[in-house]
């Protein structure tokens, strides 16, 4: 009877192991879907902002719905708004410089969101980032090829150009 008892509490207890187990694996799987949802939200969140090329960061907007907390998906939208804003400036010719630090006050702010979503316990707040981040950017030609060069190296094969 003993032996019985052993037997069952230590499959009992083997499953319980298994069960946290792949609890935590799932939730590592799921870390490591938003680290590469967001570094490619950052990356065409540049490419925009040094190029002008938007179609990148609609597509990888759309795909944040998958993974990304709500505070992300909301500043996303905040900064869609503030490009679209600022586009329209230009078109119209008006001066755009109001448009374009709300674009980059936006950007600043989805940054501080998606770290805040990957690192809760941050001391980052959106004053710091009104008053210190400072957004830096390269010439068009720098920032693709860069892209480019990141691309080949994950083995990204859609359009280059």
């Amino acid at each position: 009877m003993t032996d019985i008892a052993v037997a069952i509490l230590s499959a009992l207890a083997g499953f319980l192991v298994w069960i946290v187990q792949r609890y935590y694996e799932r939730k590592a799987a799921e870390r490591l879907r938003r680290e590469e949802l967001y570094g490619t939200l950052l990356s065409s969140s540049a490419e925009f902002i040094g190029t002008g090329n938007m179609a990148p960061f609609i597509f990888e907007s759309q795909r944040a719905w998958l993974y990304a907390s709500d505070e992300v998906l909301e500043r996303i939208n905040d900064y869609l708004t503030a490009a679209l804003a600022e586009g329209e400036s230009e078109r119209s010719g008006v001066d755009s410089s109001t448009q374009q630090d709300d674009l980059y006050r936006a950007e600043g702010h989805l940054r501080l969101s998606i770290r805040r979503d990957l690192h809760p316990a941050t001391q980052l707040t959106k004053a710091w980032v009104d008053k210190h981040w400072n957004r830096a950017t390269s010439t068009p030609a720098r920032i693709q090829e860069y892209l480019q060069r990141d691309r080949s190296k994950s083995g990204y094969t859609g359009d280059k150009a």
